[in-house]
């Protein structure tokens, strides 16, 4: 019974190991994504490309601060 334990918990491991390898390059590529693509977004030029929020956007409204 304790070698079927052991036995488990060393094909979990073998398991776990690569998956968590590559759950951390994954999450390290997506962070890294994330910065790029804000710093990308920092230019007009690449911004008007990516976000169709600013194609969208009006004119500014200037209203009177009436107090």
């Amino acid at each position: 019974m304790k070698d079927d334990a052991h036995r488990y918990t060393e094909l979990f491991l073998q398991l776990c190991r690569p998956v968590e390898r590559w759950l951390r390059r994954l999450i390290l590529l997506l962070v890294l994504s994330l910065c790029l693509l804000q710093l990308a977004l920092r230019i007009p030029e690449i911004r008007h490309m990516l976000s169709s929020a600013d194609r969208l956007e009006g004119v500014p409204i200037h209203r009177e601060n009436r107090r």
